[in-house]
């Protein structure tokens, strides 16, 4: 009997391991999948002719079961100039048919172009709602942890809605930014990026960041946002209502690409398993 109970503790101490081995190959699997489908993109400035960097690691791997065609596993990157982020760029694998989305969002005040093959796949002229003073802010404290405490009470002065069919959601502020940068030689003594949330999927992006002084203007606080989300949206200051934006799909199809926010069908995911053998 002793004998036969090691050895069933003995079968259930190696399988976990292999079966967990098993779901992090898939889910390997499927992030080399997002990332090579975005190395065939580049970011540039309108004016420039270098392109921004890929940020090589996702900021967060996402699901979204809360919808019935909703994201069962997707991953945002993000594209830097220097250490700032530019843009975003989300990919989720959706229900039922493991069909493919893209979303692209600017943080930029200026235009960008989102190239692949050599062809014009986005070019925002503006962000969301980008750069704007940040009322009523505290002066950025002298040290990381108190700013990031700040960063963390500004951020949740915002809060916002989405509307998907009929239904109301208020989105969810993740308490942590998910892209923690400075660049003291641009004027950023510190920035943070916090998204909004349905699940774990960001539909709304704010970006605090907090501005060195310059001359005799005191250091102060700048916030964009920037939506990830075809659904209606909008969105509140202090409960006060600052901005509102439509259904991606109601936007005229000539405009779409030219907007801060585009989502495009990319295919559909088969894992490795299911694809046929080279011979």
């Amino acid at each position: 009997m002793a004998a036969t109970l090691a050895s069933l503790m003995m079968t259930v101490l190696t399988q976990v391991p292999l079966e967990a081995a098993a779901a992090d190959g898939d889910r390997n699997e499927r992030l080399q999948f997002m990332r090579d489908k975005l190395a065939k993109f580049s970011l540039y400035r309108e004016s420039a002719m270098e392109p921004l960097t890929l940020k090589e690691e996702p900021i967060v791997r996402f699901t979204n079961p809360e919808r019935d065609s909703g994201t069962w596993d997707g991953a945002t990157f993000l594209w830097l100039e220097g250490a700032r982020p530019v843009a975003a760029v989300s990919l989720g694998i959706r229900r039922p048919a493991n069909a493919v989305f893209r979303e692209f969002t600017s943080f930029s005040d200026t235009p960008l172009v989102c190239q692949r093959g050599g062809a014009a796949a986005w070019s925002p002229r503006s962000g969301g709602l980008a750069a704007r003073e940040l009322p009523g802010a505290p002066l950025p404290a002298e040290t990381a942890s108190g700013r990031l405490t700040q960063m963390r009470n500004l951020a949740r002065r915002f809060s916002a809605t989405c509307y998907y069919k009929e239904d109301a959601t208020q989105l969810r502020l993740m308490p942590q930014p998910l892209y923690r940068y400075s660049d003291e030689q641009e004027g950023l003594l510190d920035g943070g990026l916090f998204a909004m949330v349905v699940s774990n999927d960001p539909e709304m992006f704010v970006l605090l960041e907090a501005l060195t002084a310059t001359g005799d203007k005191a250091p102060t606080w700048r916030y964009s946002l920037a939506r990830m989300s075809s659904l209606r949206h909008s969105v509140r200051l202090d409960d006060v209502e600052i901005w509102t934006i439509p259904a991606f799909y109601t936007i005229p199809p000539a405009l779409r690409k030219d907007g801060p926010y585009l989502e495009a069908f990319e295919g559909n995911f088969k894992p490795a398993a299911e694809q046929p053998a080279v011979k």
